[in-house]
């Protein structure tokens, strides 16, 4: 019996003890029946405290859980939170890209009207056309 349980205990006997009067035991049933409600009032106290401990651990149990959820969902938002920012990070990331590629895009076409204006030759992609001497393109 641990000690709590047995302080519960000595407790309900402290609190109906003085309600029996202290008279020697007689041999007769109302003796008897003292005696019964004594003990049977210190098990009810004992089974009430007993129904106390666990409602309490139950309510312990429930709320530990309750935490781990909450913990659970804020982990959950704060991936989101950060799988959006490498998000917006990579969008930011690529706008730079396009930009670079319409500069780079210009340039090719500026350099194409520089070589039609000199009368250079261009292929159908835009390259200068290769000349050939018999042993394949150079």
């Amino acid at each position: 019996m641990n000690p709590r349980t047995l302080l519960a205990l000595l407790a309900a006997f402290a609190i109906l003890a003085p309600s029996v009067p202290a008279a020697p035991a007689a041999a007769n049933g109302a003796a008897s029946t003292r005696n019964l409600i004594l003990l049977g009032g210190a098990a009810a106290a004992y089974l009430i405290i007993r129904h106390n401990h666990k409602v309490h651990e139950r309510e312990a149990a429930h709320a530990q859980r309750q935490a781990a959820r909450e913990e659970q969902n804020d982990n959950a938002w704060a991936a989101y939170r950060q799988a959006e920012r490498a998000y917006q990070q990579e969008a930011a990331a690529n706008a730079e890209l396009q930009k670079e590629i319409a500069y780079q895009h210009s340039a090719v076409e500026s350099q194409q009207k520089e070589l039609a204006s000199l009368g250079v030759r261009t292929g159908t992609d835009g390259t200068p056309a290769l000349v050939s001497y018999g042993w394949g393109n150079v």
